[in-house]
């Protein structure tokens, strides 16, 4: 048996930046973002984390305020036990204060970062999965931020007592039985004097403000509560004001009392709100618009369409924002995200503004991301622009998911169903990885938006994505049914290009469960969907797996024919990937007859049509694919 790609494929697969283990090579410090720049004290934190981290519970609950620092110190508190832990680290952030991960779908993201490319359908077979691959690994941390439940937590943790687990969670999750508890509380008041001096000093060397009026300073750290985050936003203000002494500010905070409401009992609001007021007008209309955002990060181009502005303007009005530590810098150069405290204040600001605002803000960001993944699709087939589109997917990925179900839910069918096809060609991002229960998702949407639409078309085309998906995530009772479905209702419609792909999906199926007889016959009706149609790309694509199946039963002679037949049709249709495979598997083919010369003619042929279809990585893998191949025939 050989590897085969299938389906209309192009470009190579990229790790999706969710997952921070990387699982071919684990280090203790792989799964672990890096060390807030800010970090200050903490010493007597640290040493309590550390001392539970070496105890015989493998659970600890590091559990505090809302923007007391729990993630930094976690973060940091772990980069400190690394070394402790030879099986590398896994860290997810559970979002459990906004927009909450499901169990299931952390479960995804921990298999595929431990080497699972197939991640299984249902909740309880990830979690066997997962704790069997755990329990033959050294020991592990596994890092669970921002948590807000037992629920959330219990199907993440390891089996046994040789791993540890480090949740950051505001409640104590006092059901989670068996957990040591670590309270973090707000920074003691020399820590908090501290912190202001380091980030003004960062800012300015020279800014003595904090040392020339300790009193002022230690009353704007108790103003703030002496809360990491109100501590933050308030240096950022001083910063940002050099002439600004620190009494006058003092008086400002005590002023700042918009409401008594207080987040978690401490209240923040003076800090937000002086922040806010300080800031321009179109700085604080952005701030409210960008509460509007369903993803996690939002792009310079993304907030430019939700304020109706220029790109260039909007990137000077974020950049004021995050210099008044209003929002912080994204996962990427040019993103930007909100901390949750500062994402409620910007969505209770926004609630002021008038309806008709609020929906006219979403329809241009809605509108922008489906101008965006249309420009990306148009972009991918050609080498010179693919890396371009394939980035952008990249760091835009769950938030082109998030407005594909805010546009379903506002009603927006038809940009549902446009920002949905236009991922289809990067449908391989979502494969065998926890992504594709996001695309599963996004698709299921897209069915049903046509299903109310009435477009029969666009039906198909959902179930044809939802097939591939379901299929490459070895669901094959799911995908078989799509398939069939979609094979029945594009017959009904005259769609033989549909028609072909679904027979041929179908076909892949049955080949993969060794019905070889099913596999002949859907293959060579799919074949004369194509042909009758004269979608050659499709037809390509069925001869190299028919030349596939006649190889794997032993007919070599069909199957020299078959790839011969692809590589002709594939070079009229510019499918260099797959002339490429069919050369490789011709090279396969003349090591069993010992021909050595045609394997070195065959390689080399493959190479070449890797490289002139853009497909350096392919190329750059050929000979060792081919070697592992070879010694499994």
């Amino acid at each position: 048996m050989h590897n085969e790609v299938s389906g209309d494929v192009h470009g190579t697969v990229v790790q999706a930046r969710d997952v921070y283990l990387q699982s071919q090579a684990p280090t203790a410090l792989d799964g672990l973002p890096p060390v807030a720049a800010e970090f200050t004290g903490r010493a007597a934190d640290l040493s309590a984390v550390a001392e539970a981290l070496g105890s015989p519970q493998p659970v600890v609950v590091s559990t505090g305020l809302a923007g007391v620092g729990k993630t930094t110190l976690a973060v940091k508190a772990a980069h400190d036990a690394a070394g402790r832990f030879p099986g590398g680290v896994l860290f997810i952030d559970l979002h459990g204060y906004s927009t909450p991960v499901e169990p299931q779908t952390a479960l995804a993201t921990f298999l595929t970062a431990l080497g699972v490319s197939r991640v299984p359908e249902t909740r309880p077979e990830r979690e066997a999965l997962y704790r069997s691959r755990l329990a033959k690994r050294r020991p592990m941390l596994v890092v669970l931020d921002n948590a807000s439940s037992s629920e959330q937590v219990r199907p993440l943790l390891p089996p046994g007592d040789q791993h540890r687990v480090l949740v950051t969670s505001r409640h104590t999750l006092g059901d989670l039985q068996g957990a040591r508890r670590v309270e973090i509380d707000v920074l003691p008041a020399g820590d908090s004097v501290t912190m202001l001096a380091n980030l003004l000093q960062a800012t300015d060397p020279a800014d003595t403000r904090i040392a020339d009026a300790p009193q002022a300073a230690h009353e704007i750290a108790e103003l703030c509560g002496r809360l990491p985050l109100a501590l933050g936003i308030v240096a950022a203000l001083l910063s940002d004001d050099p002439g600004l002494p620190l009494t006058d500010l003092v008086v400002l905070l005590q002023e700042a009392r918009l409401a008594e409401l207080s987040y978690d009992d401490l209240a923040v609001r003076a800090a937000f709100d002086l922040s806010h007021t300080r800031l321009t007008h179109e700085e604080q209309r952005l701030f409210r618009l960008l509460s509007l955002n369903p993803g996690p990060q939002i792009s310079t181009e993304a907030a430019a369409a939700l304020a109706g502005r220029s790109p260039q303007s909007t990137r000077k009005l974020l950049t004021g924002l995050r210099r008044a530590h209003m929002v912080e810098s994204g996962e990427a150069p040019g993103w930007f995200r909100f901390h949750d405290l500062l994402r409620l204040y910007a969505a209770e600001q926004c609630e002021a503004d008038a309806e008709e605002v609020r929906e006219t803000a979403l329809a241009r960001l809605i509108d922008h991301y489906v101008e965006a993944a249309e420009q990306a699709e148009r972009q991918s087939p050609e080498v010179e622009t693919r890396r371009r589109a394939h980035l952008w997917l990249r760091a835009e990925r769950e938030s082109v998911i998030a407005v594909i179900a805010l546009a379903h839910r506002t009603g927006r069918r038809e940009q549902v169903l446009r920002l949905a096809f236009a991922l289809g060609t990067f449908l391989y991002f979502f494969y065998g990885r926890r992504t594709a229960v996001e695309g599963i998702s996004a698709y299921e949407l897209a069915l049903d938006a046509a299903m109310s639409l009435g477009d029969r078309e666009a039906e198909t085309k959902a179930l044809l994505r939802l097939g591939r998906l379901h299929r490459e995530m070895g669901h094959a009772e799911a995908a078989r049914a799509r398939f069939e479905s979609a094979a029945s209702l594009s017959r009904d419609l005259g769609d033989t290009e549909s028609q072909g792909k679904a027979l041929y999906n179908l076909g892949l199926l049955s080949r993969h469960s060794k019905d070889f007889d099913s596999a002949w016959r859907l293959y060579g009706a799919a074949l004369e969907c194509y042909r009758t149609g004269g979608h050659r790309p499709g037809e390509a694509q069925v001869n190299y797996s028919l030349g596939v199946l006649a190889d794997n039963v032993g007919l070599s002679d069909r199957a020299t024919e078959y790839f011969l037949d692809c590589i002709e049709i594939a070079g009229r249709a510019g499918r260099n990937d797959l002339i490429g495979h069919a050369h490789k598997h011709l090279a396969l083919i003349a090591w069993d007859t010992d021909q050595q010369d045609e394997v070195q003619h065959q390689l080399h042929a493959a190479r070449a049509a890797y490289l002139a279809g853009g497909h350096e990585r392919k190329a750059e893998r050929l000979w060792r694919q081919f070697r592992k191949a070879r010694r499994s025939r």
